[in-house]
């Protein structure tokens, strides 16, 4: 009797383990920061108002996690990071014309993409990548294309640029839906050379922003827009200290990349 008592005991409680193991898809990816988590965002940041971004899309996986950032820069092109080309395309969607990326306004699956072919070469370089849409995006109050920055231009010291990107408000935090904004302060090449922990991952073609601790990108932030004042697109999240603890965060630089992205975005235009 002993015996049958402590099967039944180890029955169950196998039965009890076995609910509480959870399935994962797959593994996170892994990045410079750490493990990246899907769905990380702005840290020190506030509420985008309605209608805020029009140009900001959520890149999700058709599982309906959020995996990046991105700007509508064409009717069938969305400007990302490289490094969140990591999923397959054939598992990406594209959301736009909200602020709230659990509801879409529109929905676009992905047919194509190309990476920058010196992504990473030297290491945190050249990350900047396009993705196709299926279907042309269709643009109303809420889905508006940015312009580009202009070939050779920056911005000015102490200029306010916006950072908009969607996630958690604090380190490994738990996450909202909500579209959140942030102005931080243009910072010179030379001044974020001096700020940054490794000057080796910083190039010519990247722009940097540093206004307090605190205030800044967060994983997830990836291939987010970074606007200036003249709603012209200058900067692609790119890389940073997690998160906003004091150091300068690094973006791809539109105005340096402007002749890869046009071509990129014609028939001629091969990546890797």
């Amino acid at each position: 009797m002993k015996w049958l008592v402590l099967i039944s005991v180890l029955v169950i409680l196998s039965q009890c383990s076995a609910k509480s193991v959870k399935i994962h898809r797959r593994h996170q990816l892994n990045h410079h920061l750490g493990y990246v988590k899907p769905e990380t965002r702005v840290i020190g940041g506030i509420d985008s108002p309605s209608g805020f971004a029009p140009y900001q899309v959520s890149i999700m996986s058709t599982f309906g996690e959020h995996v990046c950032g991105g700007s509508i820069i064409a009717p069938q092109w969305i400007l990302t990071a490289a490094h969140c080309m990591e999923w397959p395309i054939q598992y990406l969607k594209i959301v736009t014309g909200t602020l709230d990326y659990t509801k879409p306004g529109a929905e676009y699956l992905v047919d194509g993409s190309k990476v920058h072919c010196s992504h990473d070469k030297p290491a945190y370089h050249n990350d900047i990548a396009l993705i196709h849409t299926a279907t042309p995006i269709v643009y109303d109050a809420l889905t508006q294309p940015i312009k580009l920055a202009k070939k050779g231009s920056l911005p000015k010291a102490g200029d306010k640029l916006t950072l908009t990107g969607w996630g958690s408000t604090k380190t490994w935090g738990r996450y909202s839906t909500q579209l959140q904004k942030i102005d931080l302060n243009y910072i010179e090449h030379d001044n974020c050379l001096s700020r940054v922990r490794n000057a080796n991952w910083l190039s010519e073609g990247h722009v940097c922003t540093f206004t307090q601790e605190g205030e800044g990108s967060c994983h997830g932030d990836s291939g987010g827009p970074l606007v200036d004042a003249n709603q012209t697109l200058v900067g692609v999240v790119n890389w940073g200290e997690a998160c906003a603890i004091g150091y300068p965060d690094v973006f791809g630089s539109v105005a340096y990349y402007h002749d890869w992205i046009e071509q990129m975005m014609t028939d001629s235009g091969t990546a890797c």
